[in-house]
């Protein structure tokens, strides 16, 4: 009954809704890392990805219904989505899921599930709606995906610029009205645009009195939530951005510097905790501006590398909390750069905490750049005599391995020869990170040093890197030449004098190290003697961890998981230390089969034994199942390839994102033109796709150096006009299937758009598990492979399906 609406208002409703449904899944990953951690990032596209499968076997089941009464589905899909995102703020608060056990204790598995089906909700109404219209519509297959295709492209570039001013409630708030707004296009009587109207009142009122005043939750285990149990703990400032939420806690029994020496004299001045998303970014000092006051600063690991240089010129990676630059105050650095990519921490420390902490980042001899650490990098040609990169994480998830799955290209073995390449002859790299127990990542962050010295090729490695540790932090030393004597002396004195251990010296005995903060077994200098050495391969393959150097195609710099010690995490001798090994990996795993799953059971299983007729379905799975996992495939690998040339996590996933979509719908809009369809113009569209990839892969280091001096707007036309030639023709294939069926066989029409789903989501989590082992660029390659797979099939499709 599609007649009885305009086209142009079932596009517009389609568009509206399609806005809505990515800007809450993008919301939802931002939400997700502040609740929980950021690889639930996977989680929530996968969720997002099954409703839209399990919505086309909805349609299956009940064709004639939802098609007779299509204008009724346009009209109470939308209202119930409304209703479903602001009840999962509700469910969210009441499913009491823990992730960190979600391996020790099964009954995480059913709180998981549970949380999944919560999310799934919204993404099914959403995706019913649409996919109702495919059917109900079916003479305009092509327009209808270009209006579903833009309007989410449109969706992902508005809210991460809502991002930068708004608070998600608030998002949350414009979502809804988006969607009432569509529901309103689609409304066909007075009494249903009366009850839209009567639904926004509440909405508003309920808004304004109650939704806007909710605390966002968060889990117990994070940094914040323990921080607020200490006495007269309160949070002095909250702001919501696009790197996440900002947090600045207040309590006289809060302390944090985690590589002070044990044999520190002098008294911690008065401190206050600034947290992102939850997790410790560093504690904001009092300094009044007497440097006596920060005497603390020369009984730190990270002071070492000033006992080396005589007033160097300084580069902090990561300014955060302004530390790491009293350190250099302290120690009279004649200039220091800061680098630091939030721009909340920054107005923070310039503005609100500017007097507190002693005008850290205004001082003279300090400049600030708001970028990306690697970006900076690429992009200056300035020399330092020291780079130093501040801690990675927090104890507590760094413990977890929360971070397990989360890209860093700030840390891979590129990135450290490029700090070596932006030093001054004999200057210094500093990198400080977490001690773990067993240790994984400063032995991961040594065989990185290694690899990029040789790389660099000036330098032997082991006269080049020095490494110490306190009773919970490792400072690693890089140098751009040889360590001498006077170093290797210093290096002695340094550590003696303050009861820091040795873990590799040029030179060092092992009756020099573990000597003050004693372990059972020296990992670390055993670690440096076999990475060194020529049994390094070797060394990979027995450690029980994967501590081989993270690269820009592999940039997951804390993952350490190998799945050959998953049965000896599980024995009984072992269970207990789970929930501090690196189960962000495991949760991924766990999840991506919990998905499948409930793939096979709400998408495959009814749609096969229901289907009046089996003829064609093997080429229909092949294909449609084909375009879904190489479009997540080429999606995802392509955006994270991106955050190397926009440096900036949160413009790549926007421009990514948006640029695939819009330009998809312009390639399904251009597929519409054509008819009839013929094979060959899918083999064209594929043959394009091929090159385009092929092309990216073979210039992807040269684009990187061409692109790295523009300014940010300029990097990010070119980005997306670089996504076009491979996107365009992405878009051709899917609807130039689904009008492959005629009015006799269109009963396979939600079948497509299920297997297409049902493989999406299967990709969605494939993509981060595969590039682990091969990488992003084996991912892009396995696409391209699937999309030839898909245009072979197609000749089978349309003779099979007449």
């Amino acid at each position: 009954m599609a007649s009885t609406l305009p086209l142009v208002r079932i596009q517009i409703s389609v568009f509206l809704i399609s806005a809505s449904l990515i800007s809450y899944q993008l919301l939802l990953v931002k939400m997700f890392s502040i609740q929980y951690w950021y690889h639930f990032a996977y989680l929530i596209i996968s969720i997002a990805l099954l409703g839209f499968g399990s919505s086309g076997t909805c349609i299956f089941l009940f064709k004639r219904q939802l098609k007779n009464r299509f204008p009724f589905v346009l009209f109470i899909c939308p209202l119930l989505f409304v209703v479903s995102i602001w009840m999962n703020l509700y469910l969210n608060r009441l499913i009491a899921f823990n992730p960190l056990m979600i391996i020790w204790h099964t009954q995480e598995i059913i709180h998981l599930l549970a949380l999944s089906l919560s999310i799934f909700v919204p993404f099914f109404l959403g995706a019913l709606c649409i996919g109702t219209t495919f059917v109900a519509a079916s003479d305009h297959i092509h327009t209808i995906y270009f209006a579903n295709l833009t309007g989410s492209g449109v969706g992902s570039l508005i809210v991460f610029l809502f991002f930068f001013h708004v608070s998600p409630y608030e998002i949350m708030f414009i979502i809804s009205l988006i969607t009432l707004c569509a529901a309103m296009v689609g409304s066909t009587n007075r009494m249903r645009r009366g009850i839209i109207c009567v639904s926004g009142i509440v909405l508003i009122i309920l808004y304004v009195l109650l939704f806007r005043f909710l605390p966002l939750p968060m889990s117990n285990f994070k940094d914040l939530s323990q921080a607020e149990n200490l006495t007269d703990a309160q949070k002095e400032m909250e702001v919501f951005g696009p790197f996440g939420l900002v947090t600045v806690l207040s309590s006289p029994a809060y302390h944090y510097l985690p590589d002070l020496s044990l044999k520190c004299p002098y008294p911690l001045p008065r401190q206050k905790g600034l947290f992102l998303d939850g997790n410790t970014v560093g504690a904001i000092n009092e300094f009044t501006g007497a440097i006596h006051d920060i005497r603390i600063m020369d009984y730190r690991t990270n002071a070492l590398a000033y006992k080396l240089l005589d007033h160097p010129e300084v580069l902090i990676i990561g300014g955060g909390s302004g530390t790491e630059i009293l350190n250099a105050r302290y120690h009279e650095a004649k200039s220091i750069s800061v680098v630091e990519m939030n721009d909340d921490i920054v107005h923070l420390m310039q503005e609100t905490y500017d007097t507190f902490s002693g005008n850290v980042y205004t001082f003279a001899n300090t400049r600030v750049f708001i970028e990306d650490g690697r970006g900076f990098l690429q992009r200056t040609r300035e020399r330092f005599d020291l780079i130093h990169i501040s801690l990675l994480e927090s104890m507590g998830t760094a413990s977890a391995g929360v971070y397990s799955l989360n890209e860093n290209y700030l840390f891979t073995t590129e990135a450290l020869t490029l700090c070596l390449d932006r030093l001054t002859p004999g200057g210094l790299l500093s990198i400080s990170t977490w001690i773990k127990n067993p240790p994984r990542d400063t032995i991961k962050l040594l065989a990185m040093a290694v690899e990029s010295v040789k790389r660099h090729g000036d330098n032997i490695p082991d006269q080049s890197i020095v490494m110490i540790r306190s009773w919970q932090t490792a400072t690693l030393l890089v140098k751009n030449s040889a360590f001498n004597r006077n170093d290797i002396w210093a290096i002695r004195e340094f550590c003696k004098n303050r009861l820091f251990d040795i873990s590799y010296l040029p030179g060092v005995d092992e009756k020099e190290t573990n000597t003050f903060n004693i372990l059972e077994e020296d990992f670390f200098y055993h670690a440096a003697i076999s990475l060194l050495s020529q049994e390094r391969e070797k060394f990979y393959r027995t450690y029980p961890f994967y501590v081989k150097p993270a690269t820009d195609d592999r940039p997951f710099y804390s993952h350490f998981f190998k799945m050959n010690m998953l049965q000896e995490y599980l024995s009984s001798a072992n269970r207990a230390i789970i929930p501090f090994l690196d189960w962000g990996y495991i949760l991924v795993l766990i999840t991506a089969c919990i998905l499948v799953v409930l793939g096979m059971t709400f998408i495959l299983a009814p749609l096969v034994f229901a289907l009046p007729s089996r003829k064609g379905l093997i080429s229909v799975l092949v294909y449609f199942g084909s375009l879904g996992m190489a479009y997540m495939f080429l999606e995802i690998s392509i955006l994270q390839q991106f955050i190397r040339y926009l440096y900036d996590p949160v413009f790549s996933a926007s421009i990514v994102i948006g640029s695939f979509l819009v330009y998809s719908g312009i390639g399904s809009l251009i597929a519409g033109k054509v008819s009839p369809l013929k094979s060959k113009y899918i083999f064209w569209s594929v043959l394009i796709i091929g090159i385009a990839g092929l092309m990216f892969l073979s210039v992807d280091l040269w684009l990187q150096q061409a692109i790295s001096g523009f300014p940010m707007w300029l990097r990010m036309v070119s980005c997306s006009l670089l996504i076009a030639p491979l996107a365009v023709p992405m878009g051709i294939p899917f609807p130039s299937g689904l009008s492959t069926f005629t009015a006799e066989r269109d009963v396979l029409i939600p079948w497509a758009w299920s297997i297409n789903g049902f493989f999406s989501v299967i990709g969605s989590s494939a993509a981060v598990l595969i590039a682990i082992g091969c990488g992003f660029k084996c991912i892009i390659v396995i696409a391209l492979v699937l999309y030839i797979l898909s245009a072979f099939t197609f000749i089978r499709l349309r003779r099979n399906v007449p």
